[in-house]
């Protein structure tokens, strides 16, 4: 899979199934019995560190000694040598050594080799054991992690939490838990539905409660606080399937949904002095893997029984419910619906890259929870799955490197949820997936140690030198709301000092992979003194001593900076003393022509100042091969971080290109830094919307093309007294299609073939909960109205309407209650709809017509044109093209600019708003007379 769009919603839903399942793989007796098999053979040969979780925590003098461990296990006398090697980071060796060994026969024996003193770093061994003959006995890499100190004892209003797998070693998981700074486990693995409710009207009894409450109370002594969570249903209670068949208990909704509510409330009741947070299910999606049968009701049904039963007894126990920011939108506080908001914090998801969408996640999660919540959202917010994997999220880059692609993601990813808390006041437990030493799991690409090498990834070094560094401290602001480049987190410690993170945000360039992507550069400090800077494995990369400091910037890579100042002070030193270079420090993108072209045309270039400094700048443009300009440059004086201009070039002379394609080259100078230079280039297109005299006559409007791989896709618009039309001519070479929304209205059609239209014609979104916040602009821009036209099974042509004042920002359900503006299946006086399908030549043709109601107020303004006049729209296009073979998801906003996130306040459609599925819908569109 190369395209990270297919991982970030729609692959990862079924990890939650991993995590469930492994709880089930919980007993004692079952561990013991899987570590007796696996001892029951040793290795030949077996490398290890004297310290089984290979985590060094430095001492007094800045430096931890790791000890290698090389262990024989011969039937006959052995000797040899042992030969290592240690590089930092992977690229620059440290140290190096080899070690002659005697091995006795019959009998384990172990060789220890120092391998040095060294300072906070990810580093790899590489170990080679040879026998007196030469032959090779064994060939491994592993993994060393040197930490800064962690806090180890109790933080429960932390905020670091981990997916710690239950197939693990427990004590060395422990133990591995502890070293990184976690703080926060997800279940006690000692409360099943079997266990808790053996059968009906039966509970658990006194021997199975003590085991519960001993590993609540183990966990604890780690310094680490379980939740808990209730492993979906008792084997006796599960719903049967569609097909009427057994299911397994994950995989479907109680059957007896008050049989299930007395389990939770015999599993919490010894419990609720020791655990207070309970999560009720795991990813309740409807008609999902976890949920196949029965509607949305039945959920809000199922949490209300729940709450009946637990809160008048234990009304300080917290009810954490929910599995998304859009399910918990479109079910568990669904508008008007009936028992909504049976909880007292909601669950989250935040699977892919740390895209600032899931800041504008946990935002959204935090503002319905305070509104709709039963209890004003008191137990917060609560990620318990999130996270990177090498196999999806990095395929195409070589597995060393992809281990440092998660580690780089790490702390973005927390720093952005913490973020959304602290200025929400709301708490945060953000739980990466996942943690286990040395046990296979579905899942496993998300693991961040070596199973087989019983080592730690990068990812773990990562996630200490974040816990080491923030622990103890208080998010305060962020220090560039503007600039989408950078992104910065004051922080005041408890010994009241400042601390900061700072990182360069990524870009999109087709897979967000490579670092060469993002912005990079360097950050100078003009008054350094007391500042130490550390990066994101640890290292230290300023010592605090000197006047200046110039630090290197790459994308997602956090830098950490631990101070003697206060926090203003510090945050003095991050903005107005700080100078930062960046390569791309502009965002230059030629915007599409909003009449066709003319010698009235201008070449129209946006210019926005992506740095966190106001910036002057001098723009060039090449014209588009033909043309001729009036001028070729203009200055672009003052452009304050964040803001974004628009340059217009007056034409002489103008080509008209039949395939309409105009390519704008630029080049822009900073005169303030002498020899910079940014230049590139873009094919824009007349993007245009004429008035149509004649229904149904498309001859004479220039269509808008799109490309995904060697498909096309043509589309035009034109409007009437009436309608707003479109017409899309889609390359596709299989039709998928769902069953017509009649039959089927939990099919969400955007899943399907389709196309999909978005505007921002509404500029008071009095449903958007995000509207006014600091960081509007930078991160969390939406939407107001949105349709998807689809073909259903048997030909029938359906348009739907996915978002309109009136909404919620809600998806359609067919129990939820009826909103004001209706989703689903528009009527024929509110669009009509027209789909043909060529199977021959493999094209899908969408005619598509919005009646001017359905856009009041962009009706409003195009009603309101001059002959010759055009308004300038902001609208987009998407087309999905599924199944096997399928070009997958296509943006008319990726392919006219690069992407900047946004945030639909997430219902499951136009892919959320992040870069990677098209970002915001900013694309301008001229509708004229």
């Amino acid at each position: 899979m190369s395209d990270p769009q297919h991982f970030t919603r729609r692959q990862v839903m079924r990890y939650g199934t991993a995590t469930a399942i492994a709880l089930a793989w919980s007993s004692p007796a079952t561990r013991a019995s899987a570590d007796t098999t696996a001892a029951a053979a040793p290795p030949l040969v077996e490398v290890n560190y004297a310290d089984p979780t290979g985590l060094y925590p430095i001492g007094q003098a800045g430096t931890a000694s790791p000890v290698l461990t090389v262990t024989f296990n011969s039937p006959a006398a052995l000797s040899g040598t042992i030969t290592w090697a240690m590089s930092a980071r992977g690229t620059k060796e440290v140290a190096k050594g080899q070690t002659a060994f005697t091995a006795p026969a019959g009998q384990a024996s172990t060789t220890s080799i120092p391998l040095g003193a060294f300072g906070p770093d990810y580093y790899a061994v590489a170990v080679t054991v040879t026998n007196a003959a030469g032959s090779k006995l064994l060939d491994e890499t592993h993994g060393l992690g040197v930490l800064r100190p962690t806090i180890q004892d109790a933080r429960p209003g932390s905020c670091f939490g981990m997916g710690i797998r239950g197939e693990s070693s427990p004590l060395v998981t422990k133990r591995i838990a502890q070293r990184m700074g976690v703080k926060w486990t997800r279940g006690v693995l000692s409360v099943l539905p079997d266990v808790v409710s053996p059968g009906p009207g039966r509970f658990w009894g006194q021997a199975d409660i003590d085991r519960a409450r001993a590993e609540v109370l183990e966990w604890r002594s780690y310094g680490i606080e379980p939740t808990g969570f209730i492993n979906y249903n008792m084997s006796w209670n599960v719903q049967p399937g569609p097909d009427g068949k057994p299911l397994r208990p994950h995989q479907n909704r109680p059957k007896d949904m008050v049989a299930h509510a007395d389990m939770v409330f015999h599993a919490i009741a010894p419990l609720q002095d020791l655990v207070k947070n309970w999560e009720v299910w795991n990813e309740p999606w409807v008609h999902g893997w976890a949920w196949m049968t029965g509607d949305a009701q039945d959920y809000r049904d199922m949490t209300k029984l729940i709450w009946d039963r637990v809160k008048p007894l234990y009304p300080d126990v917290n009810l954490i419910g929910g599995g998304s920011v859009s399910y918990n939108r479109d079910i568990v506080y669904a508008k008007g619906s009936k028992d909504t908001g049976y909880m007292d914090g909601s669950v989250n998801h935040a699977y892919g890259y740390p895209d600032a969408t899931q800041y504008a996640m946990a935002k959204t999660q935090i503002k319905m929870d305070k509104l709709w919540s039963r209890t004003g959202g008191r137990a917060g917010q609560w990620q318990t799955e999130l996270g990177t994997a090498t196999k999806y999220s990095f395929p195409d880059l070589p597995p060393e490197q992809a281990g440092y692609g998660v580690a780089r993601t790490l702390a973005p990813t927390y720093l952005l949820h913490m973020l959304a808390g602290a200025e929400e006041d709301s708490p945060i437990r953000i739980f990466w997936f996942s943690l286990c030493y040395d046990k296979g799991y579905s899942g496993q690409e998300f693991n961040i140690y070596d199973i087989q090498t019983k080592s730690p990834l990068p990812a773990v070094v990562a996630y200490a030198t974040m816990t080491a560094l923030l622990e103890d401290c208080e998010l305060l602001t962020e220090l560039y709301p503007k600039a989408r480049s950078t992104w910065g987190f004051l922080f005041e410690h408890a010994g009241g000092r400042g601390r900061a993170a700072l990182y360069a945000d990524q870009l999109f360039d087709g897979t967000m992979e490579h670092p060469e992507a993002g912005h990079k550069g360097t950050l100078r400090l003009t008054d350094a003194r007391g500042i130490r800077v550390y990066d994101y494995l640890g290292g230290r990369l300023f010592d605090g001593k000197a006047e200046h400091a110039t630090l290197e910037l790459s994308p997602w890579e956090v830098l950490y900076f631990d101070s003697d100042l206060s926090p203003e002070e510090l945050k003095a030193a991050l903005t107005t003393g700080a100078e930062f270079a960046y390569d791309t420090p502009l965002q230059i993108t030629p915007l599409p022509f909003t009449k066709p072209v003319s010698r009235d045309s201008t070449i129209d270039v946006r210019v926005e100042n992506l740095s966190p400094h106001t910036v002057h700048a001098d723009l060039r443009i090449t014209p588009p091969e033909g043309w001729k300009a009036d001028h070729r440059t203009s200055a672009v004086p003052n452009l304050e971080p964040g803001e974004a201009r628009v340059v217009k070039f007056p034409v002489i002379s103008v080509r008209v290109d039949p395939k309409n394609r105009y390519t704008v080259g630029f080049e822009a100078t900073i005169p303030a830094r002498n020899g910079f230079r940014q230049e590139g280039s873009r094919a824009v297109q007349v993007a245009y919307a004429p008035f149509m005299a004649t229904p149904g006559q498309w001859d004479g409007v220039i269509p808008v093309t799109m490309t995904a791989g060697a498909k096309e896709y043509a589309l035009q618009t034109a409007w009437d007294a009436d309608f707003l039309h479109v017409r899309a001519r889609i390359e596709d070479d299989l039709q998928v299609s769902n069953d017509p929304f009649a039959v089927n209205g939990y099919l969400f059609p955007f899943k399907a073939d389709s196309i999909q239209l978005a505007f921002d014609a509404l500029k008071d979104k009095t449903e958007d909960l995000l509207a006014g916040d600091p960081h509007y602009d930078k991160a969390l821009s939406s939407i107001s109205h949105l349709f998807v036209a689809t073909l259903a099974k048997g030909g029938v042509p359906e348009l739907h309407r996915q978002l309109a004042p009136g909404t919620n920002y809600q998806t359609y359900y067919p129990t939820n209650a009826p909103l004001p503006t209706p989703l689903g299946t528009m009527t024929a006086q509110e669009g009509r709809i027209q789909v043909t399908r060529d199977e021959a030549a493999k094209v899908t043709t969408y005619e598509v017509s919005l009646a001017w109601d359905q856009l009041p107020e962009l009706a409003a303004a195009v009603k309101a044109l001059q002959e010759g006049q055009a308004h300038e729209a902001t609208m987009g296009v998407q087309v999905q093209d599924s199944g096997t073979g399928g070009a997958g998801t296509t943006y008319w906003t990726a392919q006219n600019e690069a992407p900047a996130s946004g945030c639909y306040n997430f219902a499951p459609f136009w892919g959320t708003g992040a870069q990677y599925t098209g970002g915001r819908v900013d694309t301008r569109w001229g509708m004229g007379r």
